[in-house]
């Protein structure tokens, strides 16, 4: 059986500035994450670099900053 490799978006991709701007509207850094909620230093380079991240992950972050998922990420067109 032959599989089909995976699909990705060619024409949009995921951009965290909301995410810097609602970690400062809630006076916190990216270390309370680390610390409060175990999420992995590569998550955080990821989200830093604009790759995609796991939606249970950013559902969590949504959690703990008591947020909507727009806060934490948007998708822009591609470069």
């Amino acid at each position: 059986m032959v599989k089909n490799p995976r699909r990705k978006a060619t024409k949009i991709r995921p951009s965290y500035k909301p995410f810097e701007k609602t970690l400062i509207d809630k006076d916190k850094i990216k270390q309370n994450l680390k610390d409060d909620l175990g999420i992995s230093p590569s998550t955080l380079h990821k989200m830093k670099h604009n790759e995609y991240v796991a939606l249970d992950v950013i559902a969590l972050i949504c959690e703990y900053l008591e947020c909507e998922i727009q806060d934490i990420v948007e998708f822009v067109p591609a470069d």
